[in-house]
């Protein structure tokens, strides 16, 4: 059985603050702390600014520097990812880009810390106090030129974050992938299976992602979206969502085929995508001929049961009105050997 981990590692990446917000946290932090100094700091002119001059230097690097570090730090590498989600994120991030940015918020937090380090010491030899403010001036203007050469980066972490946070957790435990064409009843029977509620709508591609829910008899399930018959690299990113689980996280694939063809596609496409997935992902398969309440389809039926029969188990059903769906539910345990 395969392996997978436990949570979706994205969901760490702290929100991504913008060049303009995180100069302003890094400025309200030193006003904060000049304004303390103030009240406190005995001793000449001299002496107080360099103290106040120096601590806001050290305040506004120590804001930036630890805010980067903590995103590149909380960010998953991409090379050290579990394989389904660097697909996913390969489907959906260029990661190039994504790896670049990485090491340049590096980059920009350790350079602070230099810079926050050089400039400090230069105000603690500056010869008055008006010359302890210019060189502080001059700090701000070198930090915030390096926080505004790394907005692009900073904008591809924010993007990237908000692709994939809500990507869902793929637990380590039995695995049944639901496949088949855009509205054939994968999302229903999800629901009916396990705890999950999919949004459920008469129209093609409704599940936008990966749709994860749990049996009581300790199954995950993956309903994924469409499917579409044709090569892999023609496919849309949504479409590639469902490759990736079905290659990553299958135990076991429950392929849901629509005799009635309302789903848009003729029975003989639906064979033809199930033979596909066949070929393409060695792990069992079950049939599921859903719809089966709604009469006049019977020569369908028995032409997908005439083309399938000899490789897989077929059950018809009825998602929609509970027709099988205890009968779906014992062959799913009997085939995870639960």
């Amino acid at each position: 059985m395969k392996k997978r981990v436990e949570a979706n590692p994205f969901r760490k990446i702290p929100t991504i603050l913008y060049a303009d917000e995180l100069l302003d946290k890094a400025h309200n932090r030193a006003e904060k702390v000049a304004g303390e100094l103030r009240k406190t700091t005995r001793g000449e002119s001299l002496y107080k600014s360099r103290i106040i001059e120096e601590q806001k230097i050290r305040a506004t690097t120590a804001v930036i520097s630890d805010y980067l570090s903590t995103v590149v730090k909380k960010t998953p590498s991409v090379d050290n990812l579990d394989p389904f989600y660097r697909e996913i994120l390969e489907i959906l991030i260029d990661t190039d880009d994504f790896k670049k940015s990485l090491g340049a918020l590096n980059w920009a937090s350790d350079f602070s810390k230099k810079l926050g380090s050089m400039y400090g010491r230069r105000v603690h030899k500056a010869g008055s106090a008006r010359h302890t403010s210019i060189i502080r001036k001059q700090f701000n203007g070198r930090i915030s030129s390096v926080v505004k050469q790394i907005y692009p980066n900073l904008a591809c972490i924010a993007v990237a974050r908000e692709k994939l946070k809500n990507l869902p957790t793929v637990k380590d435990m039995p695995t049944v992938v639901i496949a088949g064409y855009p509205n054939v009843g994968k999302s229903t029977l999800l629901r009916k299976l396990t705890n999950a509620e999919p949004e459920i709508n008469a129209y093609p591609f409704t599940t936008k992602g990966l749709n994860v829910g749990y049996s009581d008899y300790g199954i995950q399930f993956v309903d994924t979206p469409g499917v579409l018959d044709r090569p892999i690299y023609e496919r849309n990113d949504i479409e590639l969502h469902a490759v990736v689980a079905l290659n990553y996280l299958a135990d076991l694939i429950v392929f849901v085929m629509d005799p009635t063809e309302y789903c848009g596609y003729t029975i003989e496409e639906q064979i033809n995508l199930t033979n596909e997935i066949e070929k393409t992902f060695k792990v069992p398969i079950i049939i599921i001929i859903n719809k089966i309440d709604i009469e006049g389809y019977e020569e369908n039926l028995k032409i997908a049961e005439r083309e399938l029969s000899s490789k897989f188990d077929i059950i018809r059903a009825s998602t929609e009105n509970d027709i099988n769906i205890d009968v779906i539910k014992k062959e799913i345990m009997n085939k995870i050997d639960l």
